[in-house]
């Protein structure tokens, strides 16, 4: 499904907007690994267990947007966004949401 981050898709036509659609993925690391990443945030530097994090919660949240604009009919997502926060109990921010979002398409 192509999905793209403009209002417009060079060469083809929008036939019918379909609606909004997204997708979301809720992810969390081990407690040794938040103890690890906190240790190593000490000393600054690239935080490799966050970056997989990040880029695992991110492929979800689009796969499942992908198949809301299935499930509606859509050729095409349009206006693509990402949105993401930090949650959890108290203090600590155990867990981290992506959510995938954009405008659902017909193509011509």
């Amino acid at each position: 499904m192509l999905v793209v981050t403009t209002k417009e898709i060079q060469g083809r036509t929008i036939t019918q907007t379909l609606g909004a659609v997204y997708g979301v993925s809720v992810q969390s690391r081990s407690d040794l690994g938040t103890f690890l990443g906190k240790i190593r945030a000490i000393g600054g530097g690239k935080m490799g267990g966050y970056e997989k994090l990040v880029k695992t919660a991110r492929e979800q949240a689009v796969a499942a947007m992908q198949q809301e604009a299935q499930k509606v009919g859509a050729d095409a997502v349009i206006c693509f966004r990402f949105d993401s926060s930090s949650m959890g109990a108290g203090d600590a921010e155990d867990f981290m949401e992506v959510t995938a979002y954009g405008t659902a398409v017909k193509l011509g």
